[in-house]
């Protein structure tokens, strides 16, 4: 995390850090500053993933995932093939790095 992000992030751990991980993240998803639907997205990816790993054909995981994360297939196929910048552990692109850099050299 660089200067920037550490400023930013000063005001939310001060108002959250002292509670447990869970409590946390409940009370930033309530407050909207965590994007549930994102969230939904990157589970949703990471579920369909998991399972073609361990040999799941990936329609069949995807009916799976539909089913599991109570919404449709066509929603499941948005976000395999659709939402591809949003994963828990994908770096970002090139571009918010770049501009990331250019704030932090003012």
């Amino acid at each position: 995390m660089n200067k920037y992000q550490s400023r930013v992030m000063e005001p939310v751990i001060a108002r959250y850090g002292g509670l447990p991980a869970g409590e946390m993240l409940e009370a930033l998803l309530r407050s909207g500053v965590i994007d549930f639907g994102r969230c939904k997205v990157a589970a949703v990816r990471e579920f369909v993933e998991a399972e073609v790993r361990r040999g799941e054909m990936k329609t069949e995981a995807m009916f799976e995932a539909a089913e599991r994360f109570a919404c449709s297939y066509d929603y499941v196929r948005k976000c395999i093939y659709y939402y591809k910048n949003v994963a828990f552990d994908r770096p970002r692109p090139a571009a918010d790095q770049a501009r990331e850099r250019s704030r932090e050299n003012r």
